[in-house]
């Protein structure tokens, strides 16, 4: 019954993201909910806007610019790569010159954190850290060197072809759940607490999620034999997929409660 529902859900589910559009607003969504009244007050003054509806737009926003010319020099700040078998994060390995989301993340929250910074900067590295705290938690975002996060293992999804960072990014939470809103998807992950770990920001924070990502990336099954995405392979991951969004919208919360919840 359960094979019959998934390969249902995989015949009619419509168009929805994990890591796209959809994604990184859910986590920006689950974050605003959790926000202090100090670290909202700072997020609405900085963005302009009711905190949840600021934050959701903001959280596309490092994508919809990376291709212009003035941030090209971002791209790189989505992702880091890792050699295959080794999820340990050296930063001069990594991430040489800060070039990664890790380096991007310390960078922009750092900034995010200088209230003699001007607004408008303030307001940029905002929308940076939005982003990117959703990237790193992509598994392939944290993924190999050898092929390029997985953008060079290709799939079949039953009749489509992808990568299987494409297949991540768009169409996992799609396979196994079809139709969700962002805010319904959001209030579901939102009521799952999670680890209380996940309540506190520290410096150290964004390395331990890379080499987290990348952990998932090393299990068994994570490359599906014969780039074949089954009904069993989703099953097994789209839960995966979802505690990544939910983990990145509490540690989103926390950062943001530890950065702008004081000293107003």
């Amino acid at each position: 019954m359960i094979r019959f529902a998934l390969l249902a859900l995989l015949a009619v589910a419509p168009p929805l993201a994990a890591w796209g559009p959809h994604g990184h607003q859910v986590v920006a969504e689950v974050a605003a909910r959790e926000l202090t009244p100090a670290a909202r007050a700072e997020v609405e003054a900085l963005l302009g806007d009711r905190a949840s509806n600021a934050m959701r737009e903001a959280s596309t926003w490092a994508d919809e610019i990376r291709g212009e010319a003035q941030w090209r020099h971002t791209g790189a700040w989505h992702y880091l790569n890792f050699d295959r078998g080794d999820c340990h994060y050296v930063a001069r390995k990594a991430c040489r010159n800060g070039d990664c989301v890790v380096g991007a993340i310390e960078r922009e929250a750092a900034v995010l954190a200088d209230r003699r910074a001007g607004g408008e900067r303030r307001a940029q590295a905002l929308r940076f850290v939005i982003h990117f705290v959703g990237d790193v938690h992509q598994p392939l975002h944290a993924g190999y060197r050898d092929d390029r996060g997985g953008n060079d293992f290709q799939v079949r999804n039953r009749h489509d072809g992808d990568n299987l960072h494409g297949f991540w990014d768009q169409d996992l939470l799609r396979a196994a759940r079809g139709e969700l809103k962002v805010m319904a998807h959001a209030r579901d992950l939102q009521q799952q607490p999670g680890p209380e770990a996940d309540r506190h920001w520290e410096p150290r924070a964004p390395a331990a999620w890379a080499e987290a990502s990348c952990d998932i990336v090393q299990s068994d099954g994570f490359y599906p034999a014969r780039g074949r995405i089954t009904p069993e392979y989703i099953a097994r991951f789209a839960p995966v997929a979802d505690a990544q969004l939910r983990a990145a919208g509490h540690r989103l919360g926390a950062l943001l409660n530890t950065l702008l919840g004081a000293h107003r």
